[in-house]
């Protein structure tokens, strides 16, 4: 006899599968660590970068419209933005946002996505939206170094 499946795990495939097929992610169930985590590299990217350099960013991405979704991470020190997949990359897309503590995670890489019952502390700071363009990761790094350049001469 064959039991069903947790509750915790239906939750997961049930928003796998939200994300799937509302916005075309790859994601993938973590079920040792009961969470799920999208692939990064053809569909998208993740910047990820500290909170209060991140609330910064966001506005002002909101103000030029090229706002995105955005996830806070358990430990509420940092943000996540899923970006277009960076392809045409040259060198590394941080380059002098180091101290500042600004990664880009592409290809290869995983970023966890929230999940309803915010299981492992994970939730969005920003939704996405079904249609929704996501931000180059460009605009994010260009955004992000523009702020810092600016604190950095006042």
């Amino acid at each position: 006899m064959t039991q069903p499946a947790p509750a915790w795990l239906r939750e997961l495939a049930a928003a796998r599968a939200h994300y799937e097929e509302t916005f075309g992610w790859p994601v993938a169930v973590q079920v040792g660590q009961r969470q799920l985590a999208v692939a990064l590299g053809q569909v998208l990217d993740a910047i990820t970068m500290p909170a209060g350099l991140a609330d910064q960013v966001n506005q002002q991405l909101g103000i030029a419209m090229l706002s995105g979704p955005v996830i806070a991470h358990p430990d509420g020190g940092r943000w996540t933005f899923l970006t277009q997949a960076a392809t045409m990359m040259r060198g590394d897309l941080v380059d002098g946002l180091d101290g500042r503590e600004v990664r880009h995670a592409g290809a290869g890489a995983y970023t966890v996505v929230p999940t309803e019952s915010g299981d492992g502390g994970w939730r969005w700071i920003s939704e996405p939206r079904p249609h929704q363009m996501l931000p180059s990761a460009y605009a994010v790094i260009a955004t992000a170094r523009r702020l810092c350049a600016a604190s950095a001469a006042a």
